[in-house]
């Protein structure tokens, strides 16, 4: 196979693992980043890393099940053979509901059958859900087992695979603004760069490219206490859109998120506060008493029909629209373009992945 020049704009969870299946296909990467190598700027940064391809049913196409189910088992073989640990469990997801919310666990049972993905559901009664989350039986009469689905954390992830592809040879470049694109090249610093393939993976700064992206805003908490104990993922079914409660090292819980039809990035606001720790005191009263560590916003990029896209120009191609299915799905994707990159092949299980051209290039990234 001949080794290609690749690059690739955009450090989140996309182009970094894009970048990564990439480099591991024998090509030569150069990876370009507006912000620093922090990358605390990103969406990615903030994301939740929910690996639960199952739940995302409550709201998600089919697709992003069958797709995320795939991606899961991308993500188990690959994190172990980064430079250092990341932070990733797969031991299921529990969603419960109070007696108001019943409906939604119920609808969620009840799509996830129909698609055919049954098998990877039970329904817990009171002493089955004790043995699972033995803090949580006083509060719920049932709840919904996913297995297997899990988490991973952004934190610990994003810096472990720039360290990966820096070990690996590939040339990062940091606070590095991409002020134009094109099929084959781009333009930096007003020097143009010939490359054998672009990869735009710019999330919402792509707009200028694909005019029907939008960004959808979600709000997330940080907490800490040392008064909880959960072993996986909870998702806590509210009338209004899907809420979780994520444990993580150090006696850390992420909760989130809200899903609000806005690109705006000020502040959470009272109301999305509200309701992240209301779902936390209903799942465990004794989150009153824990430390709120962090609250943050995050826009995803999204396509009208919430589903991603690869869209080709030539050797352009842009991977967009990931919406809250970023750390789910990018394995897939990267997986995808690197088989179409190295032989034009566009894998069936991922056709509807590919959309026509409607790109609009040389103009400013």
């Amino acid at each position: 196979m001949r080794q290609q020049q690749i690059a690739v704009i955009g450090a989140g969870i996309t182009g970094l693992t894009q970048a990564l299946w990439l480099q591991r296909e024998g090509h030569r990467i150069s990876l370009f980043e507006r912000g620093d190598e922090r990358l605390d700027h990103h969406c990615s940064h903030v994301g939740a890393g929910m690996l639960a391809p199952y739940c995302e049913l409550s709201e998600a196409e089919p697709e992003v099940a069958r797709w995320g189910a795939a991606a899961l088992q991308l993500w188990q073989a690959m994190v172990p053979t980064l430079a250092r640990p990341a932070h990733m469990t797969c031991t299921g997801t529990l969603v419960v509901a109070h007696h108001r919310d019943r409906a939604g666990m119920q609808h969620l049972a009840e799509r996830v059958d129909r698609v055919g993905l049954g098998a990877h559901l039970r329904w817990l009664r009171r002493d089955e859900l004790r043995a699972l989350e033995p803090e949580l039986e006083s509060r719920f009469a049932e709840g919904l087992y996913f297995s297997p689905e899990g988490e991973i954390d952004p934190r610990s992830l994003l810096p472990t695979l720039v360290e990966t592809l820096h070990q690996n040879g590939a040339t990062l470049h940091f606070d590095t603004e991409v002020e134009s694109l094109a099929p084959g090249e781009i333009v930096v610093r007003g020097a143009r760069q010939a490359f054998d393939w672009v990869l735009d993976c710019r999330g919402l700064a792509a707009r200028d490219q694909m005019p029907d992206l939008r960004g959808v805003r979600g709000e997330i908490l940080t907490l800490h206490t040392r008064e909880v104990r959960l072993h996986r993922p909870i998702r806590m079914m509210h009338p209004r859109y899907p809420l979780y409660i994520v444990p993580r090292p150090g006696d850390r819980f992420v909760v989130g998120a809200t899903s609000i039809e806005s690109d705006s990035s000020r502040p959470v606001t009272v109301r999305s506060a509200l309701e992240l720790l209301s779902a936390a005191y209903a799942l465990h009263p004794a989150f009153a008493e824990a430390e709120i560590v962090e609250m943050k916003t995050q826009c995803r990029p999204a396509f009208p029909d919430h589903l991603p896209r690869i869209v080709q120009q030539e050797n352009l191609l842009c991977i967009n629209g990931l919406y809250r299915h970023g750390y789910l799905l990018s394995p897939l994707l990267a997986e995808t373009v690197a088989a179409f990159v190295h032989d034009q092949r566009r894998l069936t299980e991922t056709l509807r992945l590919w959309q026509h051209s409607r790109l609009a290039t040389g103009e400013s990234a």
